[in-house]
């Protein structure tokens, strides 16, 4: 059922559960249901001889077969809607007036005229068109009462049924304008919870940043190089969070994240404490919140680590190279971190919050993979699966 939908009904081309895409494939529904029809009938008008009503059938079955292959790349919605609309009133006010040519089909076409005109036009559209519609079809009984000429029904049952399509007309303007102002009502709210999230997002980023300040003023009072070497961890570990937040409420969407934008700001924090190069390749890929989270901390522990261990204190001319690239690779990503310092012995077991934080978060990405190597310098390789909901 999706293959027809995103196929025949060409649905693949907008996006998922959107009021376009539920629009389009029933725009193209009711094309291909319309030339079923309209070939069924050509085919019984052609075994009675009814040529003129055949060529004229073929002829719309051939408009509704070019709407549908053009669409939705030379004709929008809108414009095949109104293709589709003209076909429907041309065939209702055919089925209203030719005696003997498929006039039970009237009912047919006076109850789906009045349906398409308001879910594919809305409310004030659909108004115009169903009224200017009701005085085209008042035309009909009312020259039949005066002539005498009978058509397809007598001229009082023809009052009765442009009568029906008013009543329905109506009905249907009652329930879109309903609909209308729901998904109005809906639309607001959702404006207003995108407002609330975003200053959410804000706050949060202006307490962590009110937190890093403290912690870092209380820093200065300490003398202890290995205390306040915590504190500052603590505050690069705030301050990978609070960007991500910044990223949040800065962009369009309140759940994803750009994480190339997202792990350069951090690159280029973490670049102000030491003169050691970080270099970044990174995919412009977005993923989800927590994710991003978690990539974030991994690269901060990750960059710090290096900062801190990799390099010889003694060699303070020489400077290190660290680099991290981010890569989309098939139905995943992978994480690279790597310098070219001193390295480290991984068979050795060491008490490392950083390491331990690192293996930890990667823990939490769907599907994870993770190598480490200190033999040349420290090589660090996460490789994850994508969230399958994003």
């Amino acid at each position: 059922m999706n293959f027809f939908e995103a196929e025949v009904l060409k649905g693949k081309y907008f996006i998922p559960q959107s009021r376009d895409r539920l629009r389009a494939t029933m725009v193209n529904l009711f094309i291909l249901v319309g030339v079923f029809i309209m070939l069924l009938y050509a085919y019984e008008n052609l075994t009675h001889g009814y040529y003129v009503m055949l060529m004229i059938e073929l002829f719309i079955v051939f408009i509704l077969m070019v709407a549908y292959l053009v669409f939705p790349h030379y004709v929008t919605i809108l414009h095949t809607s109104y293709i589709i609309l003209g076909t429907l009133t041309f065939l209702l006010a055919m089925s209203l007036i030719i005696p003997g040519q498929d006039p039970e089909l009237s009912l047919f076409w006076l109850a789906s005229l009045p349906i398409f005109v308001f879910f594919f036009l809305g409310v004030d559209k659909g108004i115009r068109w169903s009224t200017n519609m009701f005085i085209i079809l008042l035309f009909i009984p009312l020259f039949s009462f005066l002539t005498g000429i009978k058509f397809v029904y007598e001229w009082e049952l023809l009052s009765q049924i442009v009568l029906g399509y008013l009543v329905v007309s109506y009905m249907l303007y009652i329930i879109e304008s309903e609909r209308s102002s729901y998904e109005k009502k809906l639309n607001i709210a959702l404006e207003e919870n995108q407002i609330l999230l975003k200053e959410v997002h804000h706050r949060t980023k202006n307490n962590m940043q009110v937190i890093m300040g403290l912690l870092e003023s209380q820093s200065f009072k300490i003398t202890d190089p290995k205390y306040k070497k915590m504190f500052e961890t603590h505050v690069d570990r705030l301050k990978a969070m609070s960007l991500m937040h910044k990223n949040l409420y800065s962009n369009q969407s309140y759940e994803e994240v750009n994480i190339k934008d997202y792990l350069e700001e951090i690159a280029q924090s973490l670049q102000t404490y030491t003169q050691h190069s970080i270099n970044t390749d990174i995919d412009a890929v977005v993923v989800d919140m927590k994710t991003a989270m978690s990539l974030g901390l991994i690269f901060n522990e990750g960059v710090s680590n290096s900062i801190e261990h990799a390099f010889d204190d003694k060699e303070e001319d020489k400077v290190g190279n660290i680099d991290i690239s981010f890569k989309q690779v098939n139905e995943g990503y992978c994480l690279y971190i790597s310098d070219n310092g001193k390295g480290y012995d991984t068979s050795r077991t060491y008490n490392s919050l950083g390491l331990t934080l690192i293996k930890d978060l990667s823990a939490t990405l769907p599907n994870h993979n993770i190598s480490i190597d200190g033999t040349q310098g420290v090589q660090i390789k996460i490789s994850f699966d994508r969230d399958k909901e994003l």
